[in-house]
């Protein structure tokens, strides 16, 4: 193994850090979008940015409320972002809400569906 690889910063400010983030890649627009997530102490987020191949962008402030451990994916067919779950500061209350995202905001969709849940999956 002679390949040698290597990482090249692309920018230096963005999304501040975070754990427990969602994060999935809107095909349509070609961007990384993420939302929300945990940051140091009781620092909670329910920011989206996104990520252009070369900087980030906060794109929108308002939407689902502070969350984290959401799952997120990409619906090609309704060529949206589809968000779900996650947990909130209100004593850890783990949320059962489906939320879209069409490149310019966010919309809830369903309040009704799968159980609350935080850490899940979507595919």
């Amino acid at each position: 193994m002679s390949e040698r690889w290597l990482w090249t910063q692309k920018e230096d400010i963005g999304p501040s850090a975070r754990f427990g983030y969602a994060m999935a890649y809107e095909v349509a627009r070609q961007r990384v979008i993420l939302f929300g997530g945990s940051g140091a102490g009781t620092t909670r987020f329910n920011d989206t940015w996104e990520w252009d191949g070369d900087a980030w962008t906060q794109v929108a402030d308002m939407g689902p409320s502070v969350r984290w451990y959401s799952g997120m994916t990409y619906d090609d067919s309704h060529q949206r972002l589809v968000l779900f779950g996650g947990v909130t500061t209100e004593a850890n209350n783990t949320l059962g809400e489906t939320w879209e995202w069409n490149g310019t905001e966010w919309t809830q969709v369903a309040d009704i569906g799968p159980a609350p849940r935080l850490g899940c999956a979507l595919a």
